[in-house]
């Protein structure tokens, strides 16, 4: 399912979608830890946080490579651009 709803959205919206589901995610997933916490095993809690972080980490590493390919491209646009301006 999760293949046909990416497959649904205009490309032009996928940037707003893109951040906007982002920080509704941490956002949920913060709200969930902070209403349960108090109810939760310090040890679990613990673990949950320190998964959370891993999974930060690699979505960092993730969006960190997928610029680091892009800027070759982005710069050679960028030059085309001013050289046409000239």
């Amino acid at each position: 399912m999760r293949k046909i709803f990416i497959e649904l959205i205009d490309p032009e919206n996928v940037a707003t979608f893109f951040v906007d589901n982002s920080n509704r995610q941490f956002q949920l997933a913060r709200e969930i830890l902070e209403s349960k916490a108090s109810k939760i095993p310090e040890g679990d809690t613990e673990y949950m946080l320190k998964e959370y972080v891993l999974g930060l980490e690699r979505q960092l590493s993730w969006a960190n490579g997928m610029i680091s390919e892009m800027k070759p491209r982005l710069m050679a646009s960028t030059g085309r651009q001013k050289g046409k301006a000239q």
